[in-house]
């Protein structure tokens, strides 16, 4: 879908209202949710989108771009003939896009599902944030996506949970990863509250399998020492909110447990009323 001189690529699915809405997590693309797409689809609308510089969607024209996404959305969804209400599904750092549009648009979003999602402050919560976030942005950048890619394949090296298209969506990847403090401050000051719009926060388990070895068990456990009370947090965005932990599900809590995604999301679409 052009949206003004570049293309935006949504993957869809079914037909009726509220429209189902996903933004991937960092690094991401439409692919990731593509596996509850026909179990949405069967109740209503659904769609996930790959904002500029991922997916099949054109490159990215600014390192900021992210706060650009949720108007290329709003304008891909219209042109494609969805119109309100929206319940919008954001994952990771792809809750900063779900909230700047709601922010923008709340007479537009009839609920809000935020999977895992980044918090705004969290900066500023992790000690040694930024050398963290730019060590880890310089290896993914500087890691030859050849081998990279042949590596996961053999099985030798763990999938990022991202299919990488080109060196577009690296660099997307590397901006995203390297401005996401700059991104998380800039969301928190344009959407501090969802104000009334319903919101479910659905976050991942402090024991889950994608940590085996006791070592990844204790560093998961540090983090989510700090993550856990920011989810908590963000239940504050809206006055009408509440809290899911998914069992055994790690931060792609899709992958472990769907059911308590799409049930989430799909108790928005049955209690979506008219605008």
């Amino acid at each position: 879908m052009d949206v003004g001189g570049r293309m935006i690529h949504m993957l869809e699915a079914g037909r009726g209202s509220p429209t189902v809405v996903i933004v991937p997590a960092l690094g991401t693309t439409s692919i990731e949710y593509a596996p509850l797409l026909p179990v949405l689809g069967q109740e209503s609308s659904a769609v996930v989108f790959d904002r500029a510089g991922m997916g099949w969607s054109d490159p990215v024209r600014s390192p900021l771009a992210m706060l650009d996404a949720a108007a290329d959305l709003r304008k891909a969804l219209a042109l494609s003939g969805y119109g309100p209400p929206y319940v919008l599904v954001g994952h990771s750092m792809g809750g900063y896009v779900v909230r700047l549009f709601a922010a923008a648009h709340p007479g537009e979003v009839s609920g809000v599902v935020l999977v895992d999602s980044s918090h705004h402050d969290q900066a500023r919560r992790y000690p040694g944030y930024h050398l963290t976030t730019i060590r880890r942005a310089l290896t993914e950048r500087i890691t030859p996506y050849g081998l990279r890619r042949l590596a996961i394949e053999l099985g030798l090296l763990d999938s990022p949970g991202h299919l990488e298209l080109g060196d577009h969506q690296r660099l997307t990847t590397w901006w995203e990863q390297t401005l996401r403090a700059q991104i998380g401050t800039e969301t928190g000051r344009r959407a501090p509250t969802l104000g009334d719009i319903p919101l479910t926060v659905v976050t991942c388990s402090e024991y889950n399998e994608d940590n085996r070895t006791p070592e990844q068990v204790a560093s998961f456990s540090r983090h989510y020492r700090i993550w856990f009370p920011m989810q908590r947090e963000l239940t504050g965005l809206s006055t009408s909110s509440r809290h899911i932990v998914a069992e055994n599900a790690g931060h792609y809590v899709h992958r472990a447990r769907p059911d308590v995604v799409t049930k989430a999301i799909l108790e928005h679409v049955k209690g979506a009323g008219p605008l």
